[in-house]
C-alpha cells in the first residue's frame, strides 16, 4: 500500500519554525521542551486511536493472514480520515489560542 503524505502536525519538527536553543533564554527552552513533549504524546494517542478505529472499522476482529485490496482499502481511507480531522482540530486549537493571546 502506498502511504499518503500525513498533514502537518504534532509530528512536524518544531526546530523548523522556532529560534534555535542557544538563543533561547531559560524558560522559553522549558516551553519547547514541554511542547515537543506534549506534541509527542498527543501523536501517540492519535496513532493508537487510529489503530483501533480504524482496525475495529476495517476487519471487525476478524484478521485474515493476509490483507485482502479491500481491507487495504478501508484501512488507508479510514486513516487519511483520522488525519485530517486531527489536522483540522490542531490547526482550529492554535487559531483559539492565538486569539486568546490577542
Amino acid at each position: 500500500v502506498q502511504s499518503s503524505p500525513r498533514p502537518a502536525g504534532p509530528n512536524t519538527p518544531r526546530s523548523a519554525h522556532t529560534p534555535q536553543a542557544s538563543t533561547m533564554d531559560g524558560s522559553s527552552a522549558e516551553l519547547e521542551a514541554f511542547q515537543n513533549s506534549l506534541n509527542a504524546m498527543v501523536l501517540q494517542l492519535l496513532q493508537n486511536q487510529v489503530r483501533k478505529s480504524c482496525f475495529d472499522k476495517c476487519f471487525q476482529n476478524n484478521f485474515p493472514d493476509r490483507m485482502g485490496k479491500t481491507e487495504h482499502i478501508c484501512l488507508a481511507k479510514c486513516m487519511d480520515r483520522m488525519y485530517e480531522a486531527h489536522s483540522i482540530v490542531v490547526k482550529a486549537s492554535t487559531e483559539m489560542v492565538q486569539n486568546m493571546q490577542e
